[in-house]
């Protein structure tokens, strides 16, 4: 669950929890996506040197910390993952811990396929307007026939 729909659940006035993936029955610490954000300085810019200066400057823990505090989106500097401000929010620290687990999203357009169909059994399951293993079949679907749909009109 990302971001979205937790401040959705929130408005909703439904309490909710987030949590790190549990672990697989090998043991091994479930795996997911994770988008990243980043910033970067345009060939076009006409001050490279400056707009690098900005680049760095805004990313000082410091400022990291301030952008966090006003949009809750978690710190990209790994440092910041142990300041109290991440360790003791339990949903900060549930994202922080398992994006180390995480596995960078694919950059593929099929993927673009997945996410209506994902959010959909999300939200049917979270207010229970269906059975989550029956949401998430559904979505599988979903998703198989949206892709091929796709790669067929590519051809």
């Amino acid at each position: 669950m990302g971001r979205g729909h937790s401040s959705r659940m929130k408005q909703q006035g439904s309490t909710t929890a987030l949590r790190r993936c549990q672990r697989c029955p090998d043991g091994k610490p479930m795996s997911s996506f994770l988008g990243v954000k980043g910033y970067v300085v345009s060939t076009w810019s006409k001050d490279k040197a400056l707009a690098q200066k900005f680049i760095e400057f805004i990313n000082q823990p410091q400022y990291v910390k301030t952008r966090y505090i006003a949009t809750r989106e978690i710190p990209p500097l790994t440092a910041m993952i142990d300041d109290p401000i991440i360790k003791n929010d339990e949903k900060a620290s549930a994202v922080a811990v398992q994006s180390a687990r995480a596995t960078a999203m694919p950059g593929i357009p099929e993927m673009g396929e997945v996410w209506g169909p994902a959010n959909a059994a999300l939200e049917l399951s979270l207010t229970g307007k269906q059975d989550p293993k029956a949401a998430l079949d559904s979505a599988e679907k979903q998703v198989q026939m949206q892709i091929e749909a796709m790669q067929a009109s590519n051809q």
